[in-house]
């Protein structure tokens, strides 16, 4: 069937194209075209000043590296000269050993080397050539031959190669363009550079033009303020020729230049002064877009550089102006016919218009519906919503969310700040820390627990789930989630762990009697029991064992859990500490019929809790011995990770059931959970054995293969010495950093440092004690919370020491306001995170004398 709205006999379709009626889509033509004609003038515009500006930017970048490059060179001159100064006299050795520092090739590819030519008086000359001859050169002369008022005789040159040795003896005094150079030097005692010259080292036949570089020496002890006292106490001059071909290779390296160079010696374009061209071509085979001329005053020369652009430069402009006018054409072209057509189908656009009202109609039913399930479900669950958009940098929470707080509906800011605002203050810089994992990895959901601020001063934990919606490139770009009251499900478990803690504690009273007077009686201390009676003593001795142990873990569990065991922090060596789990456990593999090797640990310090890491070692140890057949092996190794060292226990046991693996760390959690298991063991040592090393800072983990055995382990960071500038602090103020977190630490460190300070850093609140007995600091800074208490313990006893007491203390915590318990006047308070100027700025501030 036939569009209605257009006539099928084509003379009248393009009568109606170019009636009158259809005059709007004419003058639409007529308007884009003219609007094309200016962008396209626009265009170009702006594509020729992007290619001036381009241009120039690689004329600069090409200038600078020239000069950057002689700048170089005549460091290293200047260096040559200063170890002159400094020796007296520079043997050849010395020389060559100098040169040999400053690996030349590698370093400043181009230079053909460094060299000292010896300023030689008419009455030394005999002598002069007399010592060179004496040194292994019996052929040694100064070249050329000829009665002068003065010699200067190249006598080192590095590195002596074949190129090199052809310079050697000959005096470059004895040449204009080099006299005239190495006099302007001399007069002056300033670095100067000839003109155009050919160097003695051309002897292959491929010559380059070339210049040399010369910085003056003189003996010590003479006047040096005119220009006859500087020429009567010249002793050389020290100098490097360079072959200008391989001095630009080497300046502007591998780099597909797409300019043409050309430099001169002189300060006009001449032929006979050109040093270098990149240029191929004959002159008129290109004639350049963008030239530019320009001159560089280059100790005592002038050198003129001409830069012009080359085609493949210029192709990189101007390229799509075809493109842009038939993108414009066929973009009127499609305009005039497109409003041709909506002319000549308004019926068409009109019904097409109702469909589309009647699927909007649809979808907003269905949207409304797809609201209400989810505010019903969201009602049965009393979960709370949030949505937080990171483009809009704004928080949605449903009353819900507020209600849980105790707030109304918008009576904080919406913003991206929200959460940190209703987050317990001594969790924020953790959290942050999670968030910031959790936005870098490739997860899409997490699901974690918070403690939130209600506003009535009470702290809320709260469970919270989320869905991270992420762009092609994994950056997030909105969270969305959940959020569900956990204070009654805490409150449960806190009675539960209360349960289990009355319980435990109420049995081991009564249980100790007993395991106390079964173990007395078994071993015979009120006579010998009947063999039948003797075993039945000895299974009710051994239960009573099992029990306690049961009750040890549950106590442990509690306490953990509670928040109530202490660790006492202190730097081990961990081979002693493996040494001794491993002969604490000798007797009880040798009951199993196993051997336990310790093979040779590293011999690094951690930080731990000695008794708390043999308890996770005895664990480890007592497992793969229970589960190591008889006359087996169970091995104790160590290796470093980096900053860290991994401790193994390996066993040759039947492996753990692949099922299993992923319940090994929970609590009561056992392979043979049946009553008939051959092994036992209350399932709770791991899950105690994981929470001590995560709480020392470390992880742990398993290896296992099946039928090979298990390798149970733990990591822990190793202790690293104190460390900070030598102790010879060159007159600069020490101060000291107290940080447990390493790279808080040494980026305190570099800071500070870098701000010209001497600095020292230490981890723990006992070795800060350590070095402030030993005395010398300034200033110090300190965080709150380290491994072995409160940073504010110390800050106390700072205040009672009368040698320390004004001492300035810069606290760096995530915490928002000073505590008023240290606030003084020698007291600055930084809140994380802080910059390099916040903490300089703080320091000096510090350290004024009116403090």
């Amino acid at each position: 069937m036939g569009d209605p709205a257009i006539d099928n006999d084509s003379s009248t379709g393009w009568r109606q194209l170019i009636g009158w009626r259809n005059g709007i889509a004419w003058l639409v033509l007529l308007f884009t075209l003219l609007v094309q004609l200016v962008v396209f003038q626009h265009l170009r515009s702006n594509e020729e000043q992007a290619a001036s500006q381009q241009f120039d930017l690689l004329s600069e970048k090409v200038i600078e590296a020239i000069q950057r490059r002689l700048h170089n060179h005549e460091q290293i001159l200047l260096g040559g000269a200063g170890l002159f100064d400094a020796s007296g006299l520079v043997s050849r050795e010395q020389w060559h050993t100098y040169t040999q520092r400053l690996r030349l090739d590698e370093r400043y590819p181009g230079i053909q080397g460094v060299g000292f030519a010896q300023a030689i008086r008419p009455a030394e000359r005999a002598a002069h050539e007399a010592a060179i001859r004496a040194e292994g050169f019996p052929d040694y002369a100064i070249r050329p031959e000829g009665q002068r008022p003065l010699y200067t005789s190249i006598v080192y040159l590095e590195p002596f190669d074949a190129r090199n040795r052809a310079a050697f003896g000959y005096d470059m005094y004895a040449e204009p363009a080099r006299h005239q150079a190495m006099l302007r030097a001399a007069r002056e005692g300033k670095t100067s550079i000839t003109g155009k010259v050919t160097l003695m080292q051309e002897i292959d036949g491929n010559v380059q033009a070339g210049v040399l570089l010369y910085v003056p020496v003189y003996r010590p002890g003479l006047p040096l303020d005119t220009a006859e006292q500087r020429m009567t106490a010249l002793r050389g001059f020290v100098y490097s020729p360079y072959r200008l071909g391989d001095l630009m290779q080497g300046i502007l390296g591998d780099v597909d230049l797409p300019l043409d160079l050309s430099v001169y010696a002189s300060d006009r374009e001449q032929s006979e002064h050109l040093l270098f061209t990149t240029h191929q071509a004959p002159d008129n085979a290109h004639q350049p877009v963008y030239s530019r001329l320009q001159q560089l005053q280059l100790y005592g020369q002038t050198w003129t550089l001409r830069l012009n652009s080359l085609p493949e430069f210029e192709a990189r402009f101007h390229t799509n102006d075809a493109l842009v006018v038939g993108l414009g054409l066929g973009l009127s072209l499609l305009l005039f016919f497109l409003t041709a057509s909506l002319a000549l189908r308004h019926q068409r656009a009109q019904a097409l218009a109702e469909q589309m009202t009647r699927h909007i109609r649809c979808n907003k039913q269905a949207l409304r519906l797809s609201e209400e399930r989810l505010s019903l479900a969201l009602k049965g669950s009393n979960d709370g919503l949030w949505d937080l958009d990171l483009e809009a940098g704004t928080l949605y929470a449903s009353p819900r969310a507020w209600e849980m707080l105790g707030y109304r509906p918008g009576e904080l800011p919406s913003d991206l700040k929200l959460w940190e605002r209703v987050m317990v203050a001594e969790d924020l810089a953790r959290e942050r820390a999670r968030l910031a994992r959790t936005m870098l990895s490739d997860v899409d959901h997490f699901t974690t627990e918070l403690r939130l601020q209600h506003k009535h001063g009470e702290v809320m934990p709260v469970l919270l789930r989320g869905y991270i919606q992420r762009d092609a490139n994994g950056q997030a770009q909105r969270i969305s989630g959940t959020l569900m009251d956990l204070t009654e499900r805490k409150r449960i478990e806190q009675m539960k762990n209360e349960f289990v803690s009355t319980v435990s504690h109420e049995l081991r009273t009564p249980l100790t009697s007993i395991s106390g007077a079964l173990g007395l009686i078994t071993g015979g201390a009120l006579g010998e029991a009947p063999a039948a009676m003797q075993q039945m003593l000895e299974i009710a001795y051994r239960n009573s064992q099992r029990l306690g142990h049961l009750i040890n873990d549950l106590l442990d569990m509690e306490k953990m859990a509670a928040g109530k065991m202490t660790f006492e922090l202190r730097e081990h060596d961990l081979a002693r500490l493996l040494e001794d789990a491993v002969a604490s456990n000798r007797g009880f593999a040798e009951q199993h019929g196993v051997r336990c090797v310790l093979e040779a640990p590293p011999r690094v310090n951690v930080w731990v809790d000695g008794l708390r890491l043999q308890q996770v070692l005895n664990n480890f140890l007592s497992n793969a011995i229970k589960f190591t057949p008889e006359h087996g092996e169970v091995r104790v190794h160590a290796n470093m990770r980096g900053n860290q060292v991994r401790v193994c226990v390996s066993d040759q046991g039947p492996g753990i059931p692949q099922a299993f693996r992923q319940h090994v760390f929970e609590k009561f959690a056992q392979a043979d959970a049946s009553d008939s298991r051959k092994i036992a063991g209350t399932g709770l040592g791991l899950a105690i054995s994981k929470e001590l090393i995560e709480r020392m800072g470390g992880s742990v983990g398993f290896e296992c293969v099946d039928g090979q055995g298990t390798t149970f382990w733990c990591q822990l960071p190793v202790q690293t010495s104190l460390y900070g500038d030598s102790n010879d602090d060159d007159g600069r103020p020490r101060l000291l950093v107290v940080e447990d977190e390493p790279d808080t630490g040494r980026l305190l460190h570099l800071m500070l440092r870098e701000g010209g300070y001497a600095v020292d850093r230490v981890q723990s609140l006992y070795q800060a004690r350590e070095r402030l007995a030993a005395g010398g600091y300034q200033a110090m800074t300190l965080d709150l919370h380290l491994p072995d208490g409160s940073g504010r313990q110390l800050i106390e006893e700072i205040r009672r020491d009368p040698a320390l007491r004004s001492l300035p203390v810069i606290v760096i915590s995530a915490a928002n306001q000073l505590d008023p318990g240290i606030a003084d006047e020698h007291t600055i308070w930084l809140h994380k995170p802080i910059t390099s100027t916040q903490l300089l700025t703080s320091v000096q501030h510090a350290l004024a004398p009116s403090r």
